[in-house]
């Protein structure tokens, strides 16, 4: 009987009952009702999200490097404030820059003991990815001004998931900041007659002009500590004619090789770089024209709290939490909710003691480190906070998909599956000619299913 449900038989006349017209139509209902009325319904629309910081950095950098303007640094004080400004917007179930009661952007700024010069923000809910939600703040005037500000040196990002008015959403809280009043992107434009500086400073202004062709790495700056272990190589030719090959060598080994027909170059390694000091050199192909050698470091592993040190003394007044901090860290702070407490450094720098006043609302506890280069690492100690609970049995495992996307996948999937047995079927038995045409429009209803449902990811910001 479930036969007939599933494949073709002389019992469903070769035609599945879950493949009829009245399955399809019940198939678009569900589909209706989950995408465009799941809320009537409370269907819950959380989702697993690709939106990381490392992610929302990189491709803000990307942007501001379009345009000529020097990368923004992870800092890990704007971090923090970023965090705090997400729980106290799910704290005080608000979706603006400024609070209920009066809170702004900068107290936060503030609070993480970042005093800024320039200090912006901008706001992100509700997207499935990096890219989309970066790309939505490039359409919109001031959030582009923001990313593309000379005034920023500085940025921080949190990406906290919780409930906010009733509807289970990630917010996404970027931060800028500058501690100077210097603008980046200045740049002077040189002369028309080069000249040439010796150690004497007496200037030489040379009386022959010939043509010299050259390479030089332009990014890392020597001695830089880079904190994305994906870092591309960039550099500069001069006098290159045509399509021409650098090879990136380090300690006499070739890494890869850029291909190029302008004066610029750039160099993608086909893995991460290791962690630690590279020395590399740029050559031109074919030639024995190279670049100066480049040293550069990286460094993108942030310190991390030890879970299993996490304790928390529970006395009459306070709370005192203590924890262990694996990796050298030059910052730590504890985010209650939207509070900040600093954590002083002890004797011992691998351990860390808090006190926690009971006047403090406890429901939400992150631990966040970083290091002296910006890496950072966020622990979540909430549950060692509250009384233990039973927690809820899950049924169903969530894969981290929310409830609507598991039913749009499922039944996606299920009517998949029905094509691919049928067509067998047929095909067995020499009887494909015979359902083409069915197949087919079932086949594209399917099809157009599938591209609504994985096109055109949406969200808000502000």
């Amino acid at each position: 009987m479930l036969n007939d449900f599933l494949v073709p038989t002389s019992r469903n006349k070769n035609k599945p009952y879950l493949l009829r017209k009245i399955a399809i139509v019940t198939y678009t209902i569900m589909l209706l009702v989950v995408n465009y009325f799941g809320g009537i319904f409370e269907i819950d629309q959380a989702y697993a999200s690709s939106i990381t910081p490392a992610n929302i950095i990189s491709l803000t950098n990307q942007e501001r490097r379009s345009s000529g303007l020097p990368e923004l640094i992870n800092n890990a004080k704007l971090s923090t404030a970023a965090l705090a400004k997400a729980n106290d917007m799910f704290a005080k179930q608000y979706w603006d820059h400024f609070g209920p009661n009066g809170e702004t952007p900068w107290q936060f700024i503030r609070a993480a003991g970042y005093n800024y010069v320039y200090a912006g923000e901008n706001l992100g809910k509700g997207f499935r990815t990096s890219e989309g939600l970066v790309e939505a703040w490039m359409v919109s005037p001031t959030h582009r001004d923001n990313i593309l500000s000379p005034h920023y040196k500085d940025i921080g990002i949190a990406v906290v998931e919780g409930t906010l008015l009733g509807k289970q959403t990630i917010l996404v809280v970027q931060m800028f900041g500058n501690l100077t009043a210097s603008v980046q992107g200045v740049t002077s434009t040189p002369s028309s007659t080069p000249k040439v500086v010796t150690g004497s400073q007496k200037v030489i202004t040379p009386t022959e002009q010939g043509e010299i062709r050259s390479i030089r790495i332009t990014s890392p700056e020597i001695g830089a500590m880079v904190t994305d272990p994906a870092v591309k190589i960039k550099g500069e030719t001069t006098n290159t004619q045509g399509e021409y090959s650098v090879a990136i060598v380090e300690s006499s080994q070739l890494i890869g090789t850029a291909d190029s027909e302008g004066n610029t170059w750039e160099f993608s390694k086909e893995s991460d770089w290791s962690e630690g000091e590279h020395r590399i050199i740029a050559n031109i192909q074919g030639t024995d024209i190279k670049s100066a050698e480049t040293a550069f470091t990286i460094d993108s592993k942030p310190p991390i709290v030890s879970k299993e040190s996490v304790k928390v003394i529970n006395s009459s007044d306070k709370f005192t939490l203590s924890f262990e901090i694996i990796g050298e860290w030059n910052q730590a702070d504890v985010v209650i909710s939207s509070e900040i407490l600093p954590v002083p450094k002890s004797e011992v720098i691998t351990s860390a003691n808090v006190e926690i006043p009971k006047t403090m609302d406890t429901s939400k506890v992150e631990i966040v480190v970083s290091d002296s280069v910006g890496n950072s690492s966020t622990l979540d100690v909430s549950e060692y906070f509250k009384e233990k609970e039973q927690e809820d049995i899950k049924i169903i495992p969530t894969m981290g998909l929310s409830v609507k996307d598991g039913i749009n996948i499922g039944i996606v999937l299920f009517v998949f599956l029905l094509l691919c047995a049928q067509v067998v079927w047929y095909t067995k038995r020499g009887r494909i000619k015979d359902s083409v045409g069915e197949l087919f429009t079932v086949g594209v209803w399917w099809l157009v299913i599938a591209v609504a449902i994985f096109n055109g990811f949406s969200g808000v910001v502000t």
